[in-house]
């Protein structure tokens, strides 16, 4: 029987108008798609694609779609997006934001999701997804910052390279010794450290730590940077790169890297990712644990959280439950950790890459910046970064400055 075109186009329409609303593909299988936003542009990123592709390969019944772009672009559409119901179904942003968006409605708790196994993961990282109560997300990364020092630049300073600095006395001779000038020049021509004030994983807090300092009271209730401790430490660190010149004032992030990578600077301290790029443009370098302050062995840790948007239905939440599973598996943090040098995020899970290993090794020395503060961003890069800067170029002591970021911090905490 003929079949006359309209009614041909008609069917064709019906049938393709029903698979779209029943979430099905041609095949008949059912199909729940989950975006995923993240800012993984890195060398890290093609292992990323490959894990998600074993995902959706092994999980017929889920797809997983990435959308990546880089981190400051992330930060930017996120809340927009959340705010116009347009938000990714899943995101894998800083810990650190994870009470800032989750006091803002934009995420979905998901205890149920932490299970018997869940006791593998790292604790710290696994604390710091609470805001109120409850948990807004799994770890998605977690490794330690770590000194890394150019074992070339030692030998030259007569320094042996085989044994870096462990304390804060060793790390600031160090620093000193490897600080270079051309004669008549008043400007270093070699940094003995890179130390960004913005724009980059936090270095101060480290500094603040080890001296027993802190940015806010153990209960989060009053603002520390006004304490004895942290007055200190920022007075010596800031001393020693204003007076001293033992690193530049006002680095961002990047610039600290470029200054390592090119034999610049002989220390900096940062995370794995940047391993690929300095052994690419030649550096000789070791990693170590960050030296030990007067108080405490410490560092930052530079960890990512993999949360669920509030909006999210039943059968979203079950898919975006087996993709959580998958990603925490020893299987996936195993192939994660070798092909990108991050430490796992299970401590029952050790890392088969060398480079990797020694992340994990000090895993436990990680701390998570102001987990549970939704204000953290104003407290961190609006008052203490500019209150910092402020000492390094002269402008305030360390006493003014860190009393008035006090004054500051302390309304954000009465919200």
């Amino acid at each position: 029987m003929r079949m006359r075109r309209g009614t041909f186009t008609s069917m064709v329409l019906v049938l393709t108008t029903a698979l779209v609303l029943s979430g099905c593909t041609a095949g008949g299988d059912a199909v729940v798609r989950l975006t995923f936003w993240n800012g993984f542009t890195g060398p890290d990123r093609p292992v990323l694609e490959e894990l998600v592709e074993t995902f959706n390969r092994t999980h017929p019944g889920v797809r997983v779609e990435m959308n990546v772009m880089p981190w400051d672009v992330l930060f930017q559409k996120m809340p927009a997006a959340y705010n116009a119901g347009r938000g990714p179904d899943l995101a894998a942003f800083e810990t650190v934001r994870i009470a800032m968006y989750a006091s803002r409605g934009f995420l979905g708790a998901v205890d149920d999701w932490y299970t018997a196994a869940s006791a593998a993961l790292h604790q710290h990282a696994a604390e710091a997804t609470r805001y109120d109560g409850k948990r807004y997300g799994l770890p998605f990364t977690f490794t330690p910052t770590l000194l890394f020092y150019n074992r070339k630049l030692f030998r030259e300073a007569g320094l042996d390279p085989d044994r870096p600095p462990t304390t804060w006395p060793e790390w600031q001779d160090h620093a000193l010794r490897l600080t270079k000038f051309t004669e008549g020049s008043d400007t270093p021509s070699q940094f003995g450290l890179a130390i960004p004030d913005h724009q980059s994983v936090q270095i101060w807090p480290i500094l603040l730590w080890g001296n027993g300092g802190d940015i806010l009271s153990a209960d989060g209730r009053r603002p520390a940077v006004d304490d004895p401790a942290t007055v200190e430490a920022v007075r010596t660190w800031a001393d020693l790169i204003a007076t001293r010149k033992v690193s530049p004032i006002g680095l961002s992030g990047p610039e600290a890297d470029k200054l390592f990578e090119t034999g610049k600077a002989a220390m900096e301290i940062v995370g794995p990712w940047m391993t690929a790029g300095f052994t690419k443009a030649g550096v000789d370098y070791g990693v170590a644990m960050v030296p030990a302050g007067p108080k405490r062995q410490v560092t930052m840790a530079a960890s990512t959280t993999l949360a669920l948007s509030a909006t999210a239905d039943a059968t979203t939440r079950r898919a975006a439950g087996e993709f959580f599973a998958f990603w925490t598996s020893p299987e996936t943090q195993q192939r994660w950790s070798a092909g990108t040098g991050f430490p796992t995020v299970r401590t029952d899970v050790k890392p088969q890459n060398a480079q990797a290993a020694v992340f994990d090794r000090h895993a436990g020395a990680a701390v998570v910046l102001l987990p549970g503060v939704p204000e953290y961003q104003k407290i961190y890069t609006e008052i203490l970064e500019p209150a910092i800067q402020r000492v390094e170029h002269g402008e305030a002591s360390a006493e003014e400055a860190m009393s008035r970021a006090a004054e500051q911090i302390r309304p954000l905490l009465a919200r």
